[in-house]
């Protein structure tokens, strides 16, 4: 899995798009988990009763862990519909978010790549009116200093975007910060320059997402 930041969707939003008579209504709402990813399903067939078919796509996590994706044709010809919803997120790219499909058929065959070009048409265009927040990827570092490093220690990491996750003081300074990763060369030199190598980023193994 790629370990980067993303954007998240934020609010719910829908677009309709018509083609040959059929009509499309994309549903995309922000989610956290298969419960509510099944909530959005729910609701969309409930507040459109008569449709033909609800293609559903989802991206419960990141978009560039593919555990966190899910995708149903539901009725429409294999790899027709589901997939390319799904695509069209991942390519954004786009995190915690189900999208659904309502497709009421217009009586005119669109034939599978009619049909490929129409989800993933009624998902791309719902795209420009949706709000995102981003989902930031940090990495999680200790630090020990003496305190008289600390105004050095402040002042190297008020270079970068931290954020300081436990911080204790006893006869020295031991703090855990979480930085994303492409800010760790960046402290290592600044530590190592301005301290003669007396502080260093020491890697704590976790990682987590803000």
């Amino acid at each position: 899995m790629k370990k980067a930041n993303y954007l998240r969707l934020t609010e719910a939003v829908e677009y309709e798009i018509e083609i040959k008579n059929s009509r499309f209504i994309a549903s995309l709402a922000p989610v956290l988990s298969a419960d509510d990813v099944a909530n959005h399903i729910a609701d969309v067939k409930q507040r459109w009763t008569k449709a033909n078919h609800y293609c559903t796509a989802s991206v419960v996590g990141s978009p560039f862990d593919d555990t966190c994706y899910a995708s149903s044709d539901d009725g429409e010809p294999s790899g027709t519909a589901g997939r390319p919803m799904l695509n069209v997120l991942t390519h954004h790219p786009l995190g915690e978010v189900s999208a659904v499909v309502v497709r009421y058929f217009g009586g005119i065959k669109l034939g599978t790549g009619g049909l490929q070009r129409a989800y993933s048409q009624a998902v791309a265009e719902a795209l420009p009116f949706i709000k995102t927040a981003e989902r930031k990827y940090r990495e999680y570092y200790s630090l020990v200093y003496e305190y008289g490093d600390q105004g050095a220690v402040e002042s190297i990491l008020s270079s970068c975007e931290y954020k300081v996750i436990e911080q204790t003081y006893t006869e020295t300074v031991h703090q855990i910060i979480a930085i994303e990763p492409e800010y760790r060369a960046q402290l290592d030199k600044q530590f190592q320059a301005q301290t003669q190598g007396r502080v260093k980023l020491l890697e704590e193994h976790r990682a987590g997402l803000e």
